[in-house]
């Protein structure tokens, strides 16, 4: 499949009771359950790091976020588990706190690498920044600044491995969640420690290096995210 075609299920949540029946129920009864969707290529649960934030940028925590990413159209995926809930083969505990907050992301760009990483590959102690904006400009405008410009930059940070861009997918949303409204997503992955990376930026952006056109809407939504479990993978699927 080509990158180009990776969508995105991301899912916010937060719950009441203790971590560990929390995360038991997550990796042993409800992604297992997820990945048997069709089109679900593999599955990862992060959390707000404890990086501090690029300066003068919002960076709301939603909760624990379970990462999903899907092949192509993600609309057989987001058709199979509405039939589970609906069903009741799938069962959500009472110590989630419901609504969730969920978006189904498609791809605008290819997957970029950092220099030096070779194609294909996938981070092992994978963390996420993930850069939610917005814009005054024409598209085109926009995207050729993004892609000509401004992820070359970023990925000359240290542990960058890879990034791409997104918006949120016309497929209908899950029945009873919440979709906030965040507008486009660039989504870099990083190997290992994001600080190293946020300093660089940080650095790039004071020193007049990186310069972020008028034409973007600040402040911009960033989260910088951390793993809690391993990646897990759908029968047949790839990293």
């Amino acid at each position: 499949m080509p990158d180009s075609q990776r969508a995105l299920f991301l899912a916010y949540s937060t719950h009441t009771g203790d971590k560990e029946t929390f995360e038991n129920w997550y990796d042993e009864v409800h992604i297992p359950d997820v990945l048997s969707a069709p089109g679900l290529r593999n599955a990862q649960r992060f959390v707000l790091a404890d990086t501090k934030p690029m300066p003068g940028v919002d960076s709301p925590d939603l909760g624990h976020l379970a990462y999903y990413e899907l092949e192509g159209d993600p609309t057989p995926f987001r058709e199979e588990v509405k039939r589970q809930l609906m069903s009741g083969d799938m069962v959500l505990p009472d110590f989630l706190d419901q609504p969730f907050k969920t978006l189904i992301m498609e791809p605008v760009s290819e997957i970029v690498y950092a220099e030096g990483v070779e194609p294909g590959t996938f981070p092992e102690d994978r963390h996420l920044f993930m850069a939610f904006s917005r814009y005054t400009s024409d598209e085109d405008t926009f995207n050729k600044w993004y892609d000509e410009v401004h992820v070359p930059q970023v990925l000359s940070a240290p542990g960058l491995v890879r990034a791409q861009r997104f918006v949120t997918s016309g497929v209908k949303p899950l029945p009873g969640v919440e979709t906030p409204d965040l507008g486009h997503l660039a989504l870099y992955e990083l190997e290992g420690d994001p600080t190293p990376f946020r300093d660089e930026v940080k650095r790039l952006l004071m020193s007049g290096e990186m310069v972020i056109p008028d034409f973007m809407i600040q402040p911009f939504t960033t989260m910088i995210m951390k793993p809690v479990s391993r990646p897990a993978q759908a029968s047949g699927g790839a990293p």
